[in-house]
């Protein structure tokens, strides 16, 4: 209870510390996987966002996927004008995940860990970097935002085959987790923006 009232008061404050935007991703908003956002303007040329997005789908091809991301990100705005317009951000972020492969993964990949029907329930870590510009609108409160954001993603999971059995990598050492660490973009989009 200690934890929510903290996280409570310490929004209360960024959102009254300086200019705040709300943000809304209308790039994921149409597959139904809202990614919503706020961002607080530290000072001329620092903000701090805080950014999830989730999809909740029981049923894609008869499997699940359901996602649930994450992301803290401090952002640093170079134009020496005074306008906050291109920026480029340092991001970390956290995710968990239950997904199914797609058939056409499974019939592309080949690998009997990647049969049809075979599923990852894990964790990820993320460590990165974004870059955008923000293009204002006529009405001076309203705004866009296109930004795409990559880095390191790593994965903690298990993996089960289409039977709900466990799949080791490696027969002969059962770890808790299976591990992965990739390198790739993972988040962007177009947010619409609204500064209160």
């Amino acid at each position: 209870m200690l934890k929510k009232i903290t996280v409570v008061t310490l929004l209360i404050g960024l959102i009254g510390f300086g200019q705040t935007e709300i943000k809304f991703n209308l790039a994921t908003a149409p597959l139904l996987v809202p990614n919503i956002g706020i961002e607080v303007k530290l000072s001329e040329k620092i903000g701090y966002q805080l950014d999830t997005s989730a999809s909740f789908y029981n049923d894609i091809e008869g499997s699940p996927f359901h996602m649930t991301q994450i992301f803290n990100e401090f952002r640093f705005y170079p134009n020496k004008n005074q306008k906050r317009n291109f920026f480029i951000g340092a991001h970390i972020g956290y995710g968990m995940y239950n997904i199914r492969l797609p058939r056409w993964i499974a019939n592309i990949s080949g690998s009997e860990f990647k049969e049809q029907g075979s599923y990852q329930y894990g964790r990820n870590a993320y460590f990165g970097i974004t870059i955008g510009k923000k293009i204002p609108l006529r009405n001076e409160r309203l705004g866009l935002e296109l930004f795409i954001g990559g880095g390191s993603s790593q994965s903690n999971y298990k993996y089960y085959n289409k039977n709900e059995q466990r799949i080791f990598a490696l027969t002969n050492y059962k770890r808790k987790f299976n591990k992965s660490g990739e390198e790739l973009p993972y988040r962007g989009g177009l947010m619409l923006t609204y500064k209160l």
